[in-house]
């Protein structure tokens, strides 16, 4: 009897230890990506400019054997990520600046290797007075110009069916009208969001402060939980989210724009660590089209569909609800 009870528990171990290995074979040998490259190419570069043409533009290529993706850290506070090892980045510290690029190439089992280089690049774009507007020199909050009809509202990337060249650069689609997101169920938290700009040296951060929750592009419902139960027709809403924690503000030129120049800055803002203004679109890039101490309006392009631009209107100014007993 204790033969065949020492038997039954060798032949557990060796289907437990054939498991073990079937587990193994089925995930693949860890693999480390080897070989690992990393090239820099400065917009503008030349004998004459050897730092670049001021615009501060570097593609990077990234290559290796066995890797499955490429994560970058640019030495400047931001990060990005690639498939095939290529990426633009802009740099926009003032004058000539050295950073230390780092590329980590991730292999199977999530095995990594990376590769450090040192870069010289020339940065000439500021727009000093937009900073000044934004952050008051050191720090301020805005909030959705709720008064002013179309604060928000949404237009063509292209001009389609006769429209007027106005379309390009205001929400002719749609605008929303004054206090119109008060009062309704799925939008309750639109108006609560304060967006905070804040001057650090010639840095600007950016951070939004969504009290738990964000409103939401009916397009982007699922990838965040939604829709809820009170929201059958899949219409835009509010859901619970955690805001991305405080990024930093990218200025740069407006370049891929319809927008004439009479109708624009032609300065954009890109907002760090996935940031966005309250309203949510995929985007983190916004083109500045007025802006004075306390007003500003932005332009931005919806990510899943880049034939709509969205409109935001924002003040300095605290929002009041002109019928606080509605909710």
């Amino acid at each position: 009897m204790k033969y065949i009870s020492k038997l039954f528990l060798m032949l557990i171990v060796i289907v437990s230890v054939s498991s073990c290995q079937d587990d193994d074979a089925e995930f693949g040998a860890v693999i480390a990506p080897s070989n690992l490259t990393l090239t820099a190419s400065i917009q503008g570069q030349s004998a004459a400019e050897p730092n670049g043409d001021g615009t501060g533009i570097v593609i990077f290529n990234a290559a290796s054997d066995n890797a499955l993706n490429y994560t970058y850290d640019f030495g400047d506070g931001r990060q990005g990520s690639t498939f095939d090892g290529e990426i633009e980045h802009r740099f926009v510290e003032l004058g000539t600046n050295t950073y230390s690029v780092t590329v980590t190439a991730t292999g199977t089992g999530g095995a990594a290797t990376t590769q450090t280089i040192l870069i010289d690049v020339l940065s000439t774009f500021d727009d000093s007075e937009a900073k000044d507007f934004l952050t008051g020199g050191s720090s301020k909050t805005w909030y959705w110009s709720v008064a002013e009809n179309a604060h928000w509202g949404v237009g063509p990337t292209n001009l389609i069916g006769g429209q007027s060249p106005e379309a390009y650069y205001t929400p002719a689609f749609f605008g929303v009208s004054p206090f119109g997101r008060y009062c309704v169920d799925l939008t309750e938290c639109f108006y609560e969001d304060e967006m905070i700009f804040t001057k650090t040296g010639n840095d600007v951060t950016f951070e939004l402060k969504n009290f738990g929750s964000t409103y939401f592009h009916n397009t982007y419902l699922s990838q965040f939980g939604g829709p809820s139960a009170n929201n059958p027709n899949n219409s835009d809403e509010c859901l619970p989210f955690t805001a991305p924690a405080p990024g930093l503000v990218t200025f740069t030129p407006t370049l891929d724009t319809d927008v004439p120049e009479t109708e624009s800055r032609k300065t954009s803002i890109i907002l760090g660590n996935d940031n966005f203004l309250s309203w949510y679109v995929g985007s983190s890039e916004y083109e500045i089209l007025e802006i004075t101490a306390n007003r500003v309006v932005f332009r931005t392009v919806q990510a899943n569909d880049p034939a709509l631009a969205w409109y935001h209107v924002l003040t300095t100014e605290v929002p009041v609800n002109p019928n606080p007993n509605c909710i």
